[in-house]
């Protein structure tokens, strides 16, 4: 350390639990949609711009596909392994147990009754369990109009699906799988994951899985694009979210970093949480503590001016993201250790964003509203193509 004063910075509200020297600040920016955590950017306009860019070079990767499993089944199971379906199994038949040991048939504690489907419960298997989900993947790439139709069979003036559902399993045993199938250990789910909201905590172990498989597989190359996705969900939870003007605008919510169509890492949305996915709210200095009988040491909270100062020097600033942009940084941290060359949209870009990607190491491309403080000169020559493309008649965004 010098004994030089670190430059002004904005204040620090909150740290980028996914990165030691990024840090999160709210000023100059805007809720997205009402009720929901998403922010961007809202900067004046630069009157000022420099003269001496030294641009950084990316050199070029593609992405590697290492040797894939010999078969399909085997490529399915990397994904899927036995093991993880094992568990699957065995919290399903714990959790249909309690509910006939309960004399339900729900979590919402609705009385058996003699008509009710869980009479006839047998306990499942891990390869009816394979089959159950090899089914599931079927009705997503062969639409009927109703699910019952996948069970009917063909007529000359009337087509049913191509491949007969009826021979592996019952329309019945489908349905009562489909509504008590288990994916988690009911009486304990968080699993390491308290950190996260209940619906997430549920699946976290096998989304974990899912990601590190993939890079096992997929060696990611320099050109990387972080974005919104949505999973399609009509329920009650506080952690859905509804994003207009989207092909699917209602269901929860996941920041991904994906490269030619494969999902490499993602980060669940959390639209409640005041710094978004990725932040923890700095410590007061107040409630600082120091504990007799321990090792003497400062937590990350306490080293936060340390570490500011060592990461910017070099820059002469600190670079203080809004939680939204945080969550660029802690995906491209979840990545093996790389340079890479991050595209990202309007919600995300402000020349502070591409600021911190390259003290970070990393390049950045992306496309940029007139509020997110770009140079003026930058602003004027945006509203002027917006005008001619009224003239003419072409979309204006």
């Amino acid at each position: 350390m010098t004994s030089q004063s670190a430059p002004s910075s904005p204040p620090i509200e909150a740290l980028n639990a996914y990165d030691d020297s990024s840090f999160i600040n709210e000023d100059n920016s805007r809720q997205e949609h009402s009720g929901d955590s998403t922010r961007r950017p809202a900067f004046p306009a630069a009157d000022d711009r420099g003269f001496n860019f030294h641009p950084f070079e990316v050199p070029r990767r593609e992405l590697l596909v290492n040797e894939l499993p010999q078969s399909p089944l085997s490529l399915f199971q990397h994904f899927i392994p036995m093991s993880i379906v094992k568990e699957w199994v065995e919290y399903t038949n714990d959790w249909v147990t309690s509910l006939i040991q309960r004399g339900v048939v729900d979590s919402q504690e609705h009385e058996m009754t003699e008509k009710s489907r869980l009479n006839a419960w047998k306990p499942t298997t891990i390869a009816e369990m394979y089959i159950w989900l090899g089914i599931l993947i079927y009705m997503g790439v062969h639409n009927e109009i109703t699910v019952e139709d996948y069970w009917k069979t063909s007529r000359l003036e009337n087509q049913r699906p191509e491949h007969s559902i009826i021979k592996f399993m019952t329309y019945d045993r489908f349905q009562i799988l489909y509504r008590h199938v288990r994916v988690f250990d009911h009486t304990e789910f968080a699993n390491g994951y308290g950190n996260l909201p209940t619906v997430f905590q549920c699946v976290e172990s096998w989304s974990q899985h899912l990601q590190q498989a993939t890079t096992e597989l997929c060696e990611p190359g320099t050109h990387l694009a972080v974005d919104e996705a949505m999973i399609r969900y009509t329920g009650r939870n506080k952690q859905v979210t509804r994003v207009p003007n989207k092909p699917v605008d209602t269901g929860f919510k996941v920041w991904i970093d994906a490269q030619l169509g494969i999902f490499m890492r993602w980060i669940w949305h959390q639209p409640g949480a005041r710094y978004g996915p990725v932040g923890v709210q700095k410590k007061p200095a107040s409630q600082k503590k120091k504990t007799k009988g321990k090792i003497k040491g400062s937590s990350k909270t306490d080293k936060v001016e340390d570490v500011i100062y060592v990461a910017t020097e070099a820059e002469a600033k600190i670079v203080a993201l809004n939680s939204t942009q945080s969550v660029v940084v802690a995906l491209i941290n979840l990545l093996p250790i790389s340079t890479y060359h991050v595209f990202v949209d309007n919600l995300f870009s402000s020349p502070d964003l591409f600021r911190s990607l390259r003290q970070h190491g990393h390049g950045a491309t992306g496309t940029a509203r007139s509020n997110c403080g770009i140079y003026n000169g930058l602003v004027e020559a945006k509203k002027a193509d917006n005008l001619q493309g009224r003239k003419v008649g072409l979309p204006v965004q």
